[in-house]
């Protein structure tokens, strides 16, 4: 009797060989479609007609599981079939990338591919890609081969964390690079950062860098960052520590300086209106002990400094909990003790003998005084002497001298000028103020012997009258020689103010204290002036006689050099090899006192740091 279609049994799934040696192969199927429960097959084989079968009890494994998923590695774990605990067997494992070919092995061979594979045991399987999703399979295999039915699992490998965590506590960014094997995959980042006792605060980037814009100065964080794929798998967490420096003082200026002291003023740093803070400043010149002191202000003056010696002052800010910003720096140099007393003892026709007081505190410091003067419309003259009198032997009879002296160091620094002024003696009389009136007192003279010789010569009364009347507009003509004399006397005599040189016509202030081009320009403006214009050779020759490196009022913009008075630049006095071609857009030219000769002596040098010259028309 034939069966029903309702007695037919539904055939196993897809036929899968997975295991082929000289001797045997091993082969794997699918459930029966809508078959639940055990079941058994027959499995035939055959040989040139021959054919042979056998009976297979499927009984899988059961509770499979994997452990410890991480991101080249995983564990499984499954126990043997109910009722088959004493039955030898072993087990066939096979695990793959979708779409490609699977890799798989029988335990009895395990050894070489996998580690300490033992039926109920763990297996961990290596050397996986990381963010990578696998199907693994597990069957049952008995002594005589036959094999149970297939138990399938997939999983994903963790993707791998981020590389080198750094952070910037500065700016209280924190940084990373790209873990490796995901550049054709989608991914993110996810930031948790807290400080003790708060909740986590959590973010995500696309990027390689986060800046935590909301940390509070002085106060540690735990920061934490892991990758996150596309389906919400997460790395293994990197973390850190973070603790944000406070902000450093804006703004760090020099406002003055003196002999033995200075004032130095910053500006507050952003952020910190609501926060405790105060400044510690930090100064010390070369081969002293530095010294240390704080303040709440926004300035403070240093009063026990040394005269004529160059500062290093850093300032930082400080919280209450003691983190500190970092430093800003600047440096000063204080005064150098100028002469005092500066007195005229003597003058002669072509001789003065001035004489001054040693400066205060510079009882054991090698020291020597350098002189300058000079007479209107002449070039200065300088001479050094380590005596505290003078005699300037040089000078031209009945002319007006300007007299300055300054203090000066071994290492070359220079105290402010201390000016005055002498007048050396006529020796002919010509050439007296007053001579004039010596021309008067001989046409009182002339004029007498002539009414007597008018007397006996009254016949040559008429030529007498001509005579006199020519002598009458000579009169005339000094008188009004004397006047303008006089006039210009006044002009010449008249100084500029304290601190100011006096040259043709306009006065020249140099600065004691190195400034930018800039700042050096601003602060001639607040005086009345600007930054010196080369108008002339006499005065290229005065200002390079200053002795040191100064600014002059001339730049560089957009590859133009231009004077501060947009007058035409010329002439020029630069140097062998200037004007260089400084790549700078903005430059500056200074009159160098390394060149010897004072008309080639211009230097193209960035507008950093330099002393000035500036430049006011003389008023009477």
């Amino acid at each position: 009797m034939l069966a029903s279609y309702d007695d037919v049994l539904p055939p196993p799934g897809d036929i899968q060989v997975l295991l082929l040696t000289s001797d045997s192969v091993s082969l794997s199927w699918g459930s029966p479609q809508g078959l639940t429960g055990p079941q058994s097959f027959r499995v035939t084989w055959g040989c040139d007609g021959e054919t042979s079968s056998t009976r297979v009890k499927v009984v899988p494994p059961r509770d499979l599981k994997i452990d410890h998923l991480e991101e080249t590695s995983f564990t499984l774990h499954w126990s043997k079939a109910e009722g088959m605990e004493n039955v030898p067997q072993h087990f066939f494992i096979s695990n793959c990338i979708p779409g490609t070919d699977p890799l798989a092995a029988i335990t009895d061979d395990c050894h070489k591919i996998f580690s300490n594979l033992q039926p109920g045991t763990d297996i961990t399987l290596s050397d996986l890609k990381p963010a990578t999703e696998y199907s693994v399979t597990v069957c049952t295999v008995l002594e005589d081969g036959k094999q149970s039915q297939l138990v399938l699992t997939t999983l994903t490998t963790v993707p791998p964390a981020p590389d080198q965590l750094t952070v910037d506590t500065t700016s209280g960014t924190v940084s990373w690079n790209q873990p490796p094997g995901l550049d054709q995959t989608q991914h993110h980042y996810q930031i948790s950062y807290h400080c003790p006792g708060t909740k986590p605060n959590y973010t995500t980037t696309s990027s390689h860098s986060l800046t935590l814009s909301d940390l509070q100065c002085g106060t540690q964080y735990s920061v934490t960052v892991c990758t996150v794929l596309e389906n919400g798998k997460k790395s293994q967490l990197v973390s850190t520590t973070l603790t944000k420096v406070p902000p450093a003082p804006a703004q760090l200026n020099v406002d003055s300086v003196k002999t033995t002291s200075a004032a130095v003023s910053w500006s507050q740093p952003p952020g910190l209106d609501q926060t405790q803070h105060r400044y510690q400043i930090f100064y010390h010149c070369q081969g002293t002990q530095p010294h240390y002191t704080t303040t709440s202000s926004h300035s403070i003056t240093l009063s026990d400094l040394q005269y004529g010696t160059q500062y290093s002052v850093t300032v930082s800010t400080v919280l209450e909990n003691g983190r500190q910003s970092k430093p800003v720096s600047t440096t000063l140099t204080t005064v150098l003790p100028a002469p005092d007393q500066l007195t005229v003892d003597s003058v002669d026709t072509t001789s003065a003998t001035v004489s001054w007081n040693q400066p205060p505190g510079l009882d054991q410091t090698q020291h020597r005084y350098q002189i300058f003067y000079h007479c209107q419309g002449t070039q200065p003259h300088y001479t050094t002497t380590s005596s505290h009198r003078i005699t300037l032997s040089d000078l031209q009879g009945g002319s007006r001298y300007f007299f300055n002296v300054s203090t000066v160091l071994e290492n070359g620094r220079q105290s402010k000028l201390v000016s005055t002024t002498l007048t050396t003696v006529h020796f002919q009389w010509w050439e007296r103020p007053f001579g004039v009136a010596a021309v008067c007192v001989l046409l009182a003279v002339i004029i007498g012997l002539w009414v007597s010789y008018a007397t006996a010569k009254r016949d040559q009364l008429n030529t007498r009258t001509t005579e006199r009347d020519q002598l009458q507009n000579i009169l005339n003509t000094r008188t009004t020689e004397r006047d303008q004399l006089k006039t210009r006397l006044r002009y010449y005599e008249k100084p500029c103010l304290n601190e100011w040189w006096k040259f043709g016509t306009s006065c020249y202030y140099v600065s004691s204290t190195r400034d930018t081009g800039g700042d050096g320009q601003q602060q001639c403006r607040a005086m009345g002036g600007e930054l010196v214009v080369i108008n002339s050779r006499e005065e290229q020759i005065f200002i390079h006689r200053l002795k040191k490196n100064v600014w002059i009022g001339a730049t560089k913009i957009n590859g133009i050099w231009e004077w501060v008075d947009d007058t035409a630049f010329k002439p020029t006095y630069w140097m062998e090899g200037e004007p260089s071609n400084l790549n700078d857009e903005v430059a500056c030219i200074e009159i160098s006192q390394t060149a010897s000769d004072p008309l080639k002596s211009w230097k193209v040098v960035k507008c950093t740091s330099n002393y000035w010259v500036c430049e006011k028309p003389f008023t009477p």
